[in-house]
């Protein structure tokens, strides 16, 4: 969503805030990241950007407390944002596929599937 009210913009009330914020600035950095941009570096570093994905996707879910779990949680955002931004998907695409999910009318069983545990136990292992 480009523009929604009567001034061409997102919302009437200001600039975007938190995660149409986020999307904003990186959409920027990936265009012309100042020098020394950690965001920069994450789009031209595949293997860091992977890494860290899973790395903070781990501390999420081993968080324990409420204010724990909300820190990993923006991490994992952040770090999942920079791959979407990366790839030209926005908020909006995602949120179009969590819909498009919710219309379905049969789902698979929702296990986790061991090979992506396993590579991922291989990247932090690395460490």
């Amino acid at each position: 969503v480009k523009a929604f009210c009567h001034l061409n913009t997102l919302t009437c009330w200001g600039e975007p805030r938190g995660l149409r914020h986020l999307e904003g600035t990186l959409c920027q950095r990936l265009i012309d990241a100042p020098a020394g941009s950690y965001t920069k570096r994450l789009f031209d570093d595949e293997q860091l950007l992977r890494d860290k994905l899973v790395e903070e996707a781990q501390e999420l879910s081993e968080a324990d407390t409420k204010e724990h779990v909300a820190e990993e949680l923006a991490d994992v955002l952040y770090f999942a944002m920079v791959r979407a931004a990366k790839a030209g998907v926005s908020i909006d695409d995602a949120v179009s596929e969590l819909d498009k999910r919710a219309r379905k009318v049969t789902r698979r069983k929702g296990d986790s599937k061991p090979e992506r545990i396993e590579a991922g136990e291989k990247i932090l292992g690395k460490k």
